[in-house]
């Protein structure tokens, strides 16, 4: 039973971390193309 509860544990945890990594790379891509296109590239 606890080794069930662990396994759904990590498993969440795994997702939330996920989760954050590709937040974090679509707000820093997002972040990246205003920059370019603020300084006026094709």
């Amino acid at each position: 039973m606890e080794q069930s509860i662990a396994v759904v544990l990590f498993y969440a945890l795994s997702l939330f971390v996920l989760y954050w990594v590709i937040r974090l790379a679509v707000r820093h891509a997002i972040q990246d193309a205003d920059k370019r296109r603020s300084r006026g590239g094709s």
